[in-house]
């Protein structure tokens, strides 16, 4: 059983720089299977120049030196990765993870600064997206966005390594993954930024979020005309819609490529002990090492995911097409409370849950194929206060349709402290709607 919202602890978590063996395998029951995921999937994060060895889907690939090649992919099976930073082919896992590989060098190719008019602050746009097949369209995308996208190197203890991220604003505040600037619970002792013009720039890290695998780090705007990224309406994406992922992959800044959303509200394990859940969007934008953090926008230049996880062989091969980002509007939450206190924030709702099939009193519901049982309410929490009552199945919040504990869970946690929900729960043979104020996973 699982805890939607219950505000989970991420210190366990395993380090890629002790050489210990990671991720680990999932176990049999496989989350996302119901979602066409194969039984050997796992989760791993992109991280280079790691400690490790060997290339089977319990280790680190061989090291690289920075800036070469990859390896010939193999055609295998396939698994889910998250997307950490990599100079070369290395593969870590989970929250935390990401951090491996060499710091950028200053030597490293990439394209001059592209001429945009800079705005304030990454304001919030429609995100109407025009698909097309005008090469044209790809390419202006790309000119408008790559001023707006970043390196983000680190160095924690003898590791290191790389990863993306897009400007948010002119006071230097930069978005990326939790997972490149942190290594388990420890933060990156040195991180530094590379823009598209080639300046490089130390930052600082103004706060870490695991749950949501986002992070905020800053840097000194002093004499830079930096080029917010503009965020677009995650929401409104629809499957076929095209998308552009820009960054970083092996160091090779200034990186594009070119897919389709396939599922514009997947719930995906923010790390590989599954302790939280998190909203994204599922395309065939191939996504590499080095391109965690980095933007996912529509063919308007609007930003409409965080580059996180990937599709990959269990060996460390070939991308299998599957690539997986945390949804804008999440993630302009969740920097938004970083930015201003530090922190973010999670839903809870106080109640432990398994997956079930609706059913009636006659048997199996002919109204829902799934559903999540309530299977003990905390007394005093915002399920109980709600009137929700143990025994019942939730099977819609807010309208999006929940078929396994993983999605509720990701569901509540992605929403803000004090959010008003409205839970449609069957309740014997009765369908009923029942509005639930969300608390605050932090002081349950």
């Amino acid at each position: 059983m699982t805890q939607p919202g219950w505000n989970q602890s991420y210190g366990g978590q395993q380090s890629g720089y002790n050489g210990a063996q990671y991720p680990p395998q999932y176990s049999n029951q496989q989350y996302g299977q119901s979602r066409g995921y194969s039984q050997n999937q796992q989760q791993y994060a992109y991280a280079q120049n790691q400690p490790g060895s060997g290339n089977n889907a319990n280790e680190y690939p061989k090291n690289e030196r920075p800036g070469s090649e990859p390896s010939e992919p193999k055609k295998h099976s396939t698994g889910v990765v998250l997307t950490a930073a990599l100079l070369a082919s290395l593969v870590g896992a989970g929250v935390g993870a990401g951090v491996g590989g060499g710091i950028a060098a200053s030597n490293s190719g990439g394209s001059g600064a592209v001429s945009s008019s800079a705005s304030k602050s990454s304001g919030t746009t429609s995100s109407s997206n025009l698909n097309s097949t005008d090469p044209t369209v790809i390419t202006e995308t790309a000119k408008k966005v790559l001023p707006s996208t970043v390196t983000v190197s680190v160095k924690v203890g003898s590791g290191s390594g790389t990863g993306s991220g897009e400007i948010l604003d002119t006071n230097g505040h930069i978005l990326t993954n939790n997972h490149v600037v942190t290594d388990d619970s420890t933060k990156a002792d040195q991180v530094e930024v590379r823009l598209h013009d080639g300046t490089v720039r130390t930052a600082k890290i103004v706060g870490t979020d695991p749950a949501s695998d986002l992070a905020v780090v800053k840097i000194d705007p002093k004499g830079l005309e930096l080029t917010p990224i503009t965020f677009g309406d995650s929401s409104k994406l629809v499957p076929g819609d095209q998308v552009v992922a820009l960054g970083s992959p092996y160091d090779h800044r200034d990186s594009v490529t070119v897919g389709v959303v396939a599922s514009a509200s997947r719930v995906m394990p923010a790390d590989n002990k599954k302790t939280a859940y998190i909203p994204m969007i599922q395309s065939d934008a191939e996504i590499n090492h080095g391109n965690s953090g980095g933007p996912l926008v529509n063919t308007r230049g609007e930003l409409v995911g965080i580059n996180t996880q990937g599709h990959r062989s269990t060996d460390g091969g070939a991308a299998a097409g599957m690539s997986f980002s945390v949804t804008s509007n999440y993630a302009k939450r969740i920097s938004d409370e970083i930015i201003a206190k530090g922190k973010a924030s999670h839903g809870y709702l106080g109640a432990s849950v398994k997956t079930t099939g609706a059913t009636t009193d006659n048997g199996k519901s002919k109204l829902f194929e799934g559903g999540v049982e309530l299977t003990d309410i905390s007394s005093g929490s915002p399920a109980d206060k709600a009137g929700l009552k143990k025994g019942d199945v939730v099977v819609e919040v807010d309208g999006h349709r929940i078929e396994a504990d993983e999605e509720l869970n990701g569901t509540v946690r992605s929403m803000a402290p004090n959010t008003k929900a409205t839970f449609k729960v069957q309740r014997g043979s009765e369908v009923k709607e029942i509005q639930v104020t969300l608390g605050d996973s932090d002081s349950k």
